[in-house]
């Protein structure tokens, strides 16, 4: 992000963010069109809320909306009293049974569930809302739609408000950067095979914003990417994601164990970072926190040192197998 365009990045959200408080209908039949493109027509505010994802679960409480949520999945752990509500299945997984037996006036779904799930629950009758937002703006966005779709606008406005006042105070700082002061950095994913965040995901915005370089940005989505590749681009910053609350990190220590990466400048100069898992995938008001913690990853020297880098090797070790990456990208949403 470029320093003169930089403060725009509020100007812009708090504009869109205004316009939908503003056009909304105070009461009767309003009509919404989600991230897939689908025109969502509510005669009121939803007052029974399934939640398919758990990025959603976690507006659904910032919205203060928790009295209305009956069911969630198997992975909503944040706040810790989502793991009170009812599940409904896995991320993909969705037990239809239980969904329908809610009996939920809307159920908020991300992409992943465009092709089999939405079809089914619409077909049964239900309105079914998409959120897939790919950049942090689109994610504040999509909190104040969703707040305009349960009658909550005001609320979402002024989270978000604040939400922009900090991404901006990082952009600000790094749209000051030269291009060669933009540090080189890779998100790693997975390691058996080989993953990065590619250039059109939110992990890819939340570095850009945070002054880094994505090496995988020619990657579509969450993909494969070759170690050769990786060594070749010399990350000045790899950032391995905590997975789903494991004191372990296998990504870290197969990093530090594996000498092919002992060129690497990032693994050189001890700057290999760990970041909550939950905080960096999910497109939930908290990835504004993983935007400051990336920042602090990337550039000590404009927002202080907030990472533990050069972590030692774990004895407990273990390479994944494919069923544990399938696992992991179905909680993502890959």
């Amino acid at each position: 992000m470029k320093s003169e365009n930089a403060p725009l990045f509020m100007l812009s959200t708090l504009i869109v963010c205004l316009c939908l408080v503003s056009c909304a209908p105070a009461a009767g039949l309003t009509d919404f069109t989600d991230d897939s493109g689908n025109a969502i027509t509510l005669a009121d505010p939803p007052s029974r809320i399934i939640s398919l994802a758990p990025s959603n679960t976690e507006i659904i409480y910032a919205l203060g909306l928790e009295d209305r949520l009956v069911g969630v999945t198997e992975y909503c752990n944040y706040p810790p009293a989502a793991k009170t509500k009812a599940r409904v299945g896995g991320f993909s997984t969705v037990d239809l049974e239980k969904a329908v037996a809610l009996k939920p006036d809307l159920a908020l779904a991300t992409d992943i569930h465009v092709k089999s799930v939405t079809p089914l629950l619409q077909k049964l009758g239900f309105t079914v809302m998409t959120l897939n937002p790919r950049t942090v703006n689109a994610a504040l966005k999509d909190i104040n739609l969703l707040g305009q779709v349960t009658g909550r606008a005001s609320a979402a406005l002024e989270l978000t408000t604040s939400l922009v006042k900090r991404v901006d105070a990082v952009a600000v700082r790094t749209g000051k950067l030269t291009p060669g002061q933009r540090s080189r950095v890779l998100l790693m994913i997975w390691n058996d095979p080989l993953m990065a965040a590619g250039g059109d995901t939110l992990i890819a915005d939340i570095i850009n914003i945070a002054g880094g370089e994505n090496i995988a940005s020619a990657i579509t989505g969450y993909g494969s990417i070759s170690l050769e590749t990786v060594i070749s681009r010399d990350p000045q910053i790899i950032i391995v994601p905590t997975q789903m609350g494991q004191s372990a990190n296998p990504l870290r220590d197969y990093i530090n164990s594996d000498p092919r990466f002992k060129s690497v400048s990032a693994v050189k100069n001890k700057r290999v970072y760990e970041i909550d898992g939950d905080l960096i995938y999910r497109y939930s008001p908290r990835c504004v926190s993983a935007l400051e913690q990336v920042a602090s990853f990337l550039h000590p020297e404009l927002f202080g040192e907030a990472g533990a880098p050069g972590q030692k090797p774990s004895s407990k070790f273990q390479i994944p197998n494919n069923m544990k990456i399938k696992k992991l990208l179905l909680i993502i949403g890959i």
